[in-house]
């Protein structure tokens, strides 16, 4: 088996950028998750990576194409994947980047391991995640938005509130406001306005492939107070929570649009009850999680993509044994195990 796998960031899609003006955040991460996910897959597959020469990044591939600035960003893609049996894509839904990743890959002929069209529209806007986890009933906080403001009397009684970006990606440009009427007089047509929630900030994740949906551990999420930029994760979660954001999760994939396909990592708040629990956003991706995840369960992850190996995930880890730094460096029990 032959499997290609781009990275935006690490992968050439800021190759007409300087490189000291690409956030050394961006370039951690991407690479932490490349470095991740290339080094399961290679443990059956053969493994193509795009890379921009810049970077000088170590990854366990069998080849490397390196990435000419010159030169179409998507048809170098297509070209070095045109040739593999499948293709996993890790890209940003802001300015419909990985939408538009995957449509080209597709249209070239590759087979990408990702969710349908509707599926990926669907969960790249967090205004449409939110009207169809609202329009099924599942635990989402209010929103308003320039389109859609039919929530908006209910939300000026909350007295803390959070406006994003509709596509952004991860906790990337989120602003915090303790005035309804200063955020609300800030909205674009690009941004969505909601009451900030009390909770346990967790993630969850599951792999799709052909015939099985699986859940991964539940992790806790590390968010800076007033920025809420992503500092890590740890886990997995005690028993309890495990069972209630498996149930959320479950609720909120069936109310999404079909299908989803490959990796889903899915923002949660753990209320004081199960009745105050909310998904806050669906991410149709690889998510940072996954460098903390693959220390934490028996077997390969990536190998799940294909049915190479199946039935419920075993966890090998005690509860909050296993943190890691958006950057890639994993603790277990407080000693290093994989570091950047």
């Amino acid at each position: 088996m032959r499997i290609f796998v781009g990275e935006y960031v690490c992968g050439g899609g800021h190759s007409e950028k300087e490189l000291d003006t690409i956030p050394d955040s961006l370039r951690h991460e991407g690479a932490a998750m490349l470095r991740a996910i290339v080094s399961d897959l290679s443990e059956f597959a053969t493994v193509t990576v795009p890379l921009d020469p810049r970077m000088n990044i170590d990854v366990d591939a069998a080849e490397i194409v390196p990435m000419h600035a010159n030169d179409s960003f998507y048809g170098q893609w297509v070209s070095a994947a045109k040739n593999c049996d499948a293709a996993l894509i890790v890209a940003p839904e802001s300015n419909g980047i990985l939408a538009k990743a995957v449509a080209m890959l597709r249209a070239g002929g590759v087979d990408v391991i990702a969710g349908s069209g509707d599926f990926l529209r669907v969960a790249s806007d967090k205004m449409q995640t939110a009207k169809c986890l609202h329009s099924a009933g599942v635990g989402h906080p209010l929103f308003v938005t320039l389109a859609d403001d039919r929530y908006e009397e209910e939300i000026q009684h909350f007295t803390r509130f959070v406006m994003k970006p509709r596509d952004g990606c991860g906790t990337q440009e989120i602003r915090t406001f303790d005035s309804y009427a200063e955020a609300r007089s800030l909205l674009s047509d690009d941004l969505i306005l909601q009451p900030w929630m009390p909770g346990l900030a967790i993630s969850i994740a599951l792999i799709a492939s052909g015939t099985n949906l699986t859940l991964l551990p539940a992790v806790r999420q590390e968010l800076e107070d007033k920025t809420c930029e992503y500092a890590g994760g740890q886990g997995p979660l005690d028993d309890e929570a495990q069972r209630r954001a498996a149930v959320l999760a479950s609720r909120a994939i069936a109310a999404m649009p079909p299908t989803a396909r490959g990796f889903v990592g899915i923002d949660m708040l753990l209320g004081d009850c199960s009745s105050e629990d909310y998904v806050i956003e669906i991410n149709p991706r690889l998510t940072t999680s996954y460098v903390g995840l693959r220390q934490m369960i028996h077997g390969n992850l990536a190998a799940r993509l294909f049915d190479l190996e199946t039935g419920p995930v075993s966890c090998n880890a005690a509860v909050d044994s296993v943190r890691w730094t958006p950057s890639g460096t994993v603790w277990i029990n407080d000693t290093v195990t994989q570091s950047t």
